[in-house]
């Protein structure tokens, strides 16, 4: 897993990080394992070239002067395909310790330390229900892909699937005919290759595209492609594991529709969310108290914090007047909480009780300026960050499918809790609390209600039916619950036409224990102005209170969004090195 890690960061650094230089060293010719250009991920990293380069070089810290003045024409790409090559070296030399280790372990012991890794990986391939555990494997939106007798092979160091295979598993019906393999699907995309090309076609719509492929690769009169360059007339991402030797296809649009299938009342709740008019300015007033008690013997032990804000703001967020204000006091934690702590440490949070800060900001014309009431010798001045315009933000609403995907589409170790398989996991876990089976929907002209009521009970019986547990009989939940913590989840809201107008929610979690433990939230809103609590309570340690409230309404105000013209101007830069911050 170290080595597939180190693969993915180095092959991202290659990709997004490193640009094409001209220098005394060419940029090495890479060629990817999975076919074609892209992702470095071979065996031997950095390929030829940085092998030849570690090869005359050897590791940096053993270079000569006269091999550093040598090095420096060379292209980042070089200096990378290097550090790629002595990368593989390392994990050489470390492959060869172990092996070494364990050889000594088992002549001294009478037994060897560990087993033989080629065999653990059969026996893991295996285990996670791999068709080929002795070979190459696809995983197609987190479930493995059999291709029957034509299994995935590496031939000249490109991975290959049949053409046939590997497009029926896309749901298109292939044909040969006048040796032209075809593809198509009931939309009308079409991929074909003809007997001898070295050329892959498809269509996107009206646009017709094409790829080299190189020299198709035919066994027992079967047609195998790269899968990269398979992959590509379907938009599928391509990620290479290479401890387990398994390609990750991932079609990201069809699991965000896949998800949001589930959640359609949901994303409307997030749809009418919004109330703000992008064009409206609001005045708001916003104000946010937490408090922590600390349980003694004799006496409790309180300490609180209080953060106030004002301001304008424009309602699709791009233009901002905000001043900010913390009051803090340690109380009767104090001693408590900077006893050990050097003493500048506590006057730092001391001189935070009264601390203000304002922003100012114009996204479209890309200034942003803040100024604190710390440190003392700035208080009167605006800080600037200038001339670095803000995209806008596209006006897609926001699902939870399109939420789960950004959280998930990333590159690295699928097995370690990325991709298709850790997403389609988490989307069942939400759906126990908030998939569409859960609301109970009222509609009466232009208002519709939504109400959800969950239970630790009505939870585990969810998640038992969707196989989340072990076993999905209500008798096997029952038991699975009995050291469950006791849930109470409610929700209402209410919308009229594609606006949200009220909402209110009620979380309880009561968990018992050694020191039983209750958590509670609650939130309302109505219209434009919302506000909640919440509470943690630890019966026998203390507990820890905090409210929230925000109102805002629309105002004919205009929002300075720059500091006045008699206002003291300093860029950030010259502000950090004056602080000695850089």
């Amino acid at each position: 897993m170290r080595r597939s890690l180190s693969f993915c960061l180095s092959a991202a650094v290659l990709l997004g990080v490193v640009h094409a230089q001209a220098a005394a060293v060419p940029a090495p010719d890479v060629t990817d394992a999975l076919g074609g250009a892209g992702v470095v991920v071979v065996e031997a990293q950095g390929g030829a070239d940085g092998q030849a380069l570690f090869g005359a070089y050897g590791p940096w810290n053993a270079w000569t002067e006269e091999q550093r003045q040598e090095a420096a024409g060379w292209s980042e790409e070089a200096w990378w395909s290097y550090w790629g090559a002595y990368e593989s070296h390392a994990w050489a030399l470390v492959d060869q310790y172990d092996a070494d280790l364990n050889g000594w372990y088992a002549d001294y012991y009478g037994e060897p330390l560990w087993g033989d890794e080629d065999s653990y990986l059969d026996e893991l391939r295996e285990e996670m229900g791999m068709p080929y555990p002795d070979g190459i494997n696809v995983n197609w939106n987190g479930t493995w892909t059999d291709f029957g007798p034509c299994a995935p092979r590496v031939v000249s160091g490109r991975t290959l699937v049949p053409f046939r295979g590997f497009y029926e598993a896309a749901g298109a019906e292939v044909t040969y005919e006048k040796g032209t393999l075809t593809a198509v699907w009931e939309d009308g995309t079409a991929v074909t290759l003809a007997a001898g090309d070295a050329v892959l076609r498809w269509n996107q719509g009206e646009k017709l595209l094409e790829e080299e492929v190189g020299e198709p690769y035919i066994e027992d009169g079967r047609v195998y492609l790269p899968v990269r360059s398979a992959a590509r007339p379907l938009g599928l991402e391509v990620e290479w594991d290479d401890y387990l030797s398994v390609v990750y296809l991932t079609d990201w649009d069809s699991l965000r529709e896949e998800v949001d299938r589930r959640f359609t009342h949901l994303n409307a709740l997030l749809a009418a969310a919004s109330t703000y008019e992008a064009d409206t300015v609001y005045e708001s007033d916003t104000s946010f108290q937490l408090s922590g008690t600390l349980y003694g013997e004799k006496k409790h032990d309180t300490a609180s914090l209080a953060l106030t804000g004002e301001g304008l703001f424009r309602g699709d967020g791009r233009a901002l007047d905000a001043s900010l204000t913390l009051d803090l006091d340690a109380g009767g934690l104090e001693e408590t909480l900077f006893s050990q702590a050097p003493d500048y440490v506590a006057e730092f949070f001391r001189q935070l009780s009264g601390a203000r800060l304002e922003v100012r900001m114009d996204a479209d014309e890309g200034n942003f300026y803040f100024r604190s009431s710390l440190p003392e010798a700035y208080r009167d001045t605006w800080v600037a960050i200038e001339g670095m315009p803000l995209p806008d933000v596209p006006e897609e609403p926001v699902t939870v499918g399109t939420l789960l995907t950004a959280l998930y589409q990333s590159g690295g170790l699928y097995s370690d809790g990325y991709g298709a398989g850790a997403l389609q996991e988490s989307s069942l876990w939400l759906q126990v609390l908030l998939g569409d089976e859960n609301f109970r929907v009222t509609r009466s002209g232009e208002r519709t209600v939504y109400t959800l009521e969950q239970t630790t009970l009505t939870l585990g019986k969810q998640a038992g039916e969707l196989g989340l547990l072990e076993d999905g009989s209500l008798l096997e939940t029952l038991s699975a619950l009995g050291s469950a913590p006791d849930v109470s989840f409610s929700l209402r809201a209410e919308c009229s036409g594609e606006k949200l107008t009220s909402a209110a929610l009620d979380l309880r979690l009561w968990a018992e224990g050694i020191n039983p433990v209750e958590f509670t939230v609650t939130v309302r809103r109505d219209g434009q102005n919302a506000e909640g609590t919440l509470a943690l309570a630890g019966r026998y340690l203390g507990r820890v209170d905090g409210a929230w409230k925000v109102d805002s309404v629309p105002t004919q105000a205009a929002i300075p969004t720059a500091p006045g013209e008699k206002d003291e101007v300093i860029p950030l830069w010259t502000w950090l090195e004056e602080l000695d911050l850089i």
